[in-house]
Parts: C-alpha cells; sequence; structure tokens
C-alpha cells in the first residue's frame, strides 16, 4: 500500500517516463524530416543523371543509366519510409485535461482511487504513444538502411 508521498512519487515518474516517450516521437519527426529532405534531394540528382545518361543511350552509357536509376528508387523508397514516420498521428501528450481534473475534484472516493485513476488512464495514454514510436522506429530503420544501401545498388 503506498502513501500520499508514494503516489506522488509514482505519478511523478510515470510522468517523467510519458514525457520521454513524447520527446522520442518528436525526435524522429525531426530526424525523418531532415533524412527526407536529404533523399530527396539526392534522388532528384540522380533521377537527372540518369535521364540524361538514357537519352544520347549508347551501349556504354546504359548501365551507368540504370545504376542511376536504382539509386534513385533507393532514395525514393527511403524518403517514402521517413514520410511514413512523420504522417499524422494521434498521440497523447504529456498532462491531464480540464475533464480529468474536474472528475478528480468531485470524485466521492479516496485519494487513492484518483491517483490509482490518474495512472491508469496514464498508462493507456502511454501504450499508445508507444506503439507510435515502435512504428516510427521501425520506418526510420527502413529509411536509413535505405540510404546506407542505395550507393551499393
Amino acid at each position: 500500500m503506498l502513501n500520499p508521498d508514494d503516489w506522488k512519487l509514482a505519478i511523478e515518474d510515470a510522468r517523467f517516463r510519458h514525457n520521454a516517450l513524447v520527446g522520442l516521437i518528436i525526435a524522429s519527426d525531426n530526424q525523418a524530416l531532415a533524412l527526407m529532405r536529404l533523399f530527396l534531394t539526392v534522388a532528384t540528382a540522380t533521377g537527372a543523371g540518369f535521364a540524361s545518361v538514357i537519352v544520347p543511350h549508347t551501349l556504354i552509357q546504359t548501365p551507368l543509366a540504370w545504376s542511376l536509376a536504382a539509386a534513385t528508387l533507393a532514395m525514393v523508397y527511403s524518403a517514402w519510409q521517413c514520410f511514413r514516420v512523420i504522417s499524422p498521428r494521434i498521440i497523447n501528450l504529456p498532462g491531464r485535461g480540464a475533464d480529468f481534473w474536474l472528475w478528480a475534484a468531485d470524485a466521492t472516493g479516496t485519494r487513492e482511487e484518483v491517483f490509482r485513476q490518474y495512472l491508469k488512464v496514464l498508462a493507456e495514454k502511454h501504450e499508445i504513444n508507444k506503439s507510435v514510436n515502435e512504428s516510427q522506429a521501425s520506418a526510420l530503420r527502413w529509411a536509413k538502411l535505405g540510404g546506407i544501401l542505395s550507393p551499393m545498388v
């Protein structure tokens, strides 16, 4: 059984963890946006190179054209993965809305019940943010892999 001071510590700890997860989501968005800019710039350059090499179409230039086309496709794929990271999603921001605090003020139960409800709601919101973060991390991993492998194709 937790005493009131323990509940305060538990809530602060849970809030700190929730804030850290929101920070990770924001950092992933920023990293994906920067990588997408880079990938699209390189894709534009390699695509232009492909077009300029394929137009004269000599036998020697054809392998170069296809390698530029492959690099362009790898960059476009990586940019698409970055777009998946930054696409709008519903996340839960730190803090509670007025509806929760109005409920807490009017609650007929004990402080412990209010603390439990606070942590229960926070746990649900944390799980939603956790799934968003895991999805972002996966897409960002594929984007980075595509960016690394594009010069090798």
